[in-house]
């Protein structure tokens, strides 16, 4: 091998030697470990049930008890199942039922003793009427009689009804005012220059002169009534 090739070498392996000692310079011996990053778990279903006021547990009348999909501007069918409460008078109210039932495959609600109620087919307003008047009928027809839907499917809903364009049941969450309540079902009927409020919880009424007023002294919760009123 000639000399000028071996000088050619020699300076080759001395310039790599050479770089690799100054990147070993830079770079520092000890890299900071990075902090691991955990994944987020997501909350169980009960869990969320129990972010919303007047949630407690799931939803089910047994182990036979069908997930159905439900909306609350559906209607109700084959094993859509109801958490309800049933109260007598206003003033002082009772209640007379509390349970969770599943609507059966011929369309009827059980309600223990008291029979049962037609609701296959029909929307939330209708079937807490329907409801209302298999009490009646019992003999519950002295005093008001309030059906408080607390929800259906493990959706907690709440109801809208009076001086509104259409009564109906919507789902409720977490910090809802009375104003979006209202204003999801449309706001009052047109030309109407009423204002008073009534809201409803656990069979108890309680009156507010403005949607303003109840809007400021009132945090819907499952199960709730609220009312507008069509004369004041």
């Amino acid at each position: 091998m000639s000399r000028v090739p071996s000088a050619l070498l020699f300076a080759a392996t001395s310039f790599v030697f050479c770089s690799c000692g100054m990147i070993k310079s830079i770079i520092p011996k000890s890299m900071p470990k990075l902090p691991k990053i955990g994944m987020p778990s997501l909350p169980s279903r009960n869990t969320v049930a129990k972010l919303v006021p007047g949630m407690a547990e799931r939803d089910k009348e047994g182990a036979e008890d069908p997930d159905v999909p439900f909306t609350s501007r559906g209607t109700l069918g084959f094993g859509h199942t109801i958490r309800l409460e049933v109260y007598e008078g206003t003033r002082s109210p009772e209640r007379i039922y509390r349970g969770i039932v599943m609507v059966t495959t011929d369309g009827t609600l059980p309600l223990g003793k008291v029979g049962t109620a037609r609701v296959g087919g029909l929307h939330l307003p209708k079937a807490a009427e329907a409801i209302a008047t298999v009490f009646r009928l019992a003999g519950r027809n002295t005093r008001e009689i309030t059906v408080q839907i607390i929800s259906v499917e493990n959706t907690p809903v709440i109801s809208l009804n009076g001086d509104v364009m259409e009564a109906e049941f919507i789902p409720v969450f977490k910090a809802m005012s009375v104003q979006q309540a209202v204003t999801v079902t449309g706001g009052r009927k047109a030309g109407s220059t009423s204002r008073a409020v009534y809201t409803s919880r656990h069979g108890q009424r309680h009156f507010f002169t403005s949607l303003e007023s109840a809007n400021k002294n009132w945090k819907p919760q499952a199960g709730d009534i609220i009312t507008l009123s069509p004369d004041i």
